[in-house]
């Protein structure tokens, strides 16, 4: 199936309707992003794949848990790794944690990107992309923080749930997905827009739907203009709530089954009652019986 074109006012009209539904779910505070450079980036590593709550607890553990960002520099990474235990790719995180550090202090001499801030965006681009461990998630988010460029930061989770609203083609690759999203949300919009989508992204209700591994897309595809009726409908009746009422279905036949399968194996009440007559009955014919068995005393003339 050829995918339906559609235009950019109409793809911008499409996605402010979902802000417009996921404000309504979702908190629209934004979260506070003012840290320096360096800790932006160190921040969005522990901000890839969970929430923003989450990502700001793993974060502060790890200033926490070691006395400088010279200590983290040159700590293991089965030292660091243990601080992401929470978040998942523990060991990736600080791997990744470790070599921007060691990047930026061979560089640098020192811990301090904020000369970035300075810089065109073109050229703060360039700079990070250096760093070969950031993945464009890490890159763009840096970039929308630090220096308010229209980007839409795009990790695993976001890709997933992107797709399934039909905001991304299902053969969009992660490397330029941010690019295309770009494109749907004003500049303007952006932030909020990244905010809210992940809270969609990371919602553990909606974790089943989003598996797209597990829940593949239509055959046919997605069409963009169907997003907001897609999320509304989500909403509604994710598949989380569908299998709870599967299992509620399936537990009440297995106990009628099981009743059924009891009463039949147990005697029916009347035959107990009957049986129970019969016995009330047999029992003095058969006291009478034994009396008469028993032989008489003989006499004491007899005796004699």
């Amino acid at each position: 199936m050829v995918a339906k074109k559609i235009s950019t006012s109409e793809k911008q009209t499409v996605c402010k309707k979902l802000i417009n539904l996921l404000k309504k779910r979702y908190s629209a505070t934004l979260p506070k992003y003012d840290r320096p450079v360096l800790e932006t980036i160190l921040h969005a590593i522990c901000l890839e794949n969970t929430t923003d709550s989450l990502a700001d607890e793993v974060f502060d553990s790890l200033l926490e848990g070691f006395h400088d960002l010279n200590e983290i520099r040159v700590s293991t990474i089965s030292e660091l790794e243990s601080v992401f235990s929470a978040v998942g790719d523990a060991e990736w995180r600080a791997y990744r944690i470790r070599s921007v550090l060691q990047y930026v202090f061979d560089k640098e001499f020192c811990f301090d990107l904020d000369l970035l801030k300075k810089k065109t965006l073109e050229q703060a681009q360039k700079q990070l992309t250096k760093m070969k461990t950031l993945t464009p998630f890490v890159i763009n988010h840096t970039l929308q923080v630090v220096l308010g460029s229209h980007a839409v930061p795009v990790d695993e989770k976001i890709l997933n749930a992107s797709k399934w609203l039909g905001l991304l083609p299902a053969e969009e690759p992660i490397e330029t997905a941010s690019d295309s999203l770009k494109s749907s949300i004003r500049k303007s919009d952006a932030p909020l827009f990244s905010h809210l989508l992940r809270c969609l992204a990371t919602d553990e209700e909606l974790a089943a739907d989003f598996n797209l591994a597990r829940n593949p897309l239509p055959a046919d595809g997605v069409d963009f203009a169907q997003a907001p009726n897609r999320l509304e409908s989500l909403f509604a009746n994710p598949l989380s709530k569908q299998k709870k009422k599967v299992k509620k279905k399936k537990t009440s036949a297995t106990t009628k089954k099981t009743t059924a399968t009891v009463k039949k194996k147990l005697p029916a009440k009347s035959d107990k009652s009957a049986t129970k007559k019969t016995a009330s009955k047999a029992a003095p014919a058969k006291r009478a019986a034994t009396k008469k068995k028993v032989p008489k005393k003989k006499s004491s003339s007899t005796k004699k």
